[in-house]
């Protein structure tokens, strides 16, 4: 079973010229604006060659790469190596993190072509909640800086643009697109949603319908945040090597050549989004902001920091920390539970 580890030792010593641009090379773009490029990447419109920057990353930081990446030097040299991407240039890194957003890109130049890559959320339960978020209110900080981002850096030389994400990134990657200047909006060929959320119903409005014949979403069989809210029945569905939670890891897609393995969507991942479907149809979005942050204070309360963490509890834990909380019914929290429990369910899939 074939996944991006494979794709890359046999696609490496292809051009862009012989081989085009595809799915597994997108896959790898996005995973590069999960790397801490901090005093590496220049934040304005000098370049620096992929090389170069994995160089420096080696010899000055330790901390967090890529599931992909993480700890795999020969990975790294297959990269930067490689006949494929050995003239590739990054510039333009932009990243910012607090309690309230988490917004991070760069800029990957490659065949004279620019492909703009953000930054999705961690597992962290601060990264789920700005998931989460998407549902009561438009547009979220990190929705701004992308629109704001795109405007800023792409210039008149960028003649062939390509934009994506994973996970929260991919929302970015549409919602960019959509707001960003018309000349700018006419250079975009392929826009890439990688098992990202949607928008709420009543934004899927002309600006989200002209992106629509430039973009592509791929969400794998287990999808729950690429199931999120609304966008198009036209989704992708992949084949992963693993299953649950742990599909929303793009390293776990399986690829045949230059394409991804086709899936078939799983019965829980449908039951989660009609459920969150659901609540959208029955609730204001003052009322859904009422109930996300209740839900999230309870995991902040507990110092529940992660979805690791909070599959370690028992639980009648869980259901007493739910009925803890005053600003809901009881049907919601009823609802909380269920929800949460097929999660946790989903999250020990194996």
């Amino acid at each position: 079973m074939a996944t991006i580890k494979e794709y890359l030792k046999y696609y490496k010593s292809l051009t862009f010229n012989e081989c085009k641009l595809n799915i597994n090379d997108v896959l790898l773009f996005t995973e590069l604006s999960y790397i801490d490029w901090h005093n590496i990447v220049p934040e304005d419109n000098n370049k620096i060659t992929l090389k170069e920057a994995f160089t420096i990353y080696q010899k000055t930081k330790n901390v967090y790469l890529s599931t992909f990446m993480k700890g795999n030097i020969a990975n790294l040299k297959d990269i930067y190596t490689s006949t494929r991407y050995k003239d590739i240039y990054l510039s333009n890194y932009k990243e910012y993190v607090d309690n309230e957003k988490q917004f991070g890109a760069v800029k990957i130049h490659f065949d004279n072509k620019v492909f703009i890559s953000y930054k999705g959320t961690n597992g962290t339960i601060i990264g789920w909640k700005e998931d989460f978020t998407l549902g009561y209110h438009f547009p979220i900080i990190s929705q701004e800086y992308a629109i704001n981002y795109l405007n800023e850096v792409i210039t008149s030389e960028d003649k062939e643009i390509y934009i994506g994400g994973h996970s929260k990134g991919g929302n970015l990657a549409m919602t960019s697109s959509m707001y960003c200047r018309d000349d700018i909006f006419k250079r975009i060929k392929t826009i890439y949603n990688l098992d990202g959320p949607g928008f709420r119903e009543k934004d899927l409005n002309n600006n989200f319908k002209k992106i629509l014949p430039k973009l592509q979403i791929y969400i794998p069989e287990d999808s729950i945040i690429g199931m999120l809210l609304y966008s198009t029945n036209n989704k992708k569905i992949v084949k992963s090597n693993t299953s649950g939670i742990m599909t929303h890891d793009i390293n776990t897609w399986l690829c045949f050549g230059q394409f991804l393995e086709k899936g078939k969507q799983s019965k829980l991942s449908i039951k989660i989004d009609n459920r969150i479907k659901e609540w959208n149809k029955n609730y204001t979005d003052k009322e859904l902001e009422v109930m996300i942050t209740s839900i999230f204070n309870i995991f902040e309360k507990n110092n529940i920091k992660s979805f690791r963490e909070l599959k370690k509890l028992k639980w009648n834990q869980i259901v007493g920390m739910i009925n803890e909380v005053n600003d809901i019914d009881e049907e919601t929290k009823k609802l909380y539970s269920e929800t949460i429990k097929d999660l946790i369910w989903l999250n020990n899939k194996k």
